[in-house]
């Protein structure tokens, strides 16, 4: 994803709606996309905290999601926004009111994730 020719970035997961579909090439998408995740880890939390939060709100990225496992949570983020919404149980996304919203059990998806990762052999 790129916002200007040194600012590339790329997120875990973005989502386009039908409005961005003409900035999307084989290449990559220019400008920002509905929602961006980030899927933190121990070397990413700064950079996706800080750095990515930043400039995701200064290009007019209207939400931003920092999933933390580890914490079981979900840190919501959206502009003008000075702090994160934490999100712990059902998160809702409806980018666009006449469609039905994207809900998301929080409590079921980290169970999963948990389940998955206790079960593998390391």
């Amino acid at each position: 994803m790129e916002f200007t020719e040194d600012s590339a970035v790329q997120p875990d997961i973005l989502v386009i709606l039908d409005p961005q579909c003409d900035r999307l090439t084989a290449a990559r998408l220019y400008g920002p996309p509905a929602l961006i995740v980030e899927v933190v880890s121990y070397s990413s939390k700064r950079t996706d905290r800080l750095h990515k939060r930043r400039l995701y709100s200064e290009e007019g990225v209207p939400e931003y999601w920092i999933v933390d496992t580890e914490a079981r949570h979900v840190e919501r983020w959206r502009p003008g926004a000075t702090n994160a919404e934490i999100v712990t149980q059902a998160l809702a996304w409806q980018p666009v009111a006449s469609l039905p919203a994207l809900t998301i059990d929080l409590d079921e998806l980290f169970h999963v994730v948990w389940t998955g990762l206790e079960s593998e052999p390391w």
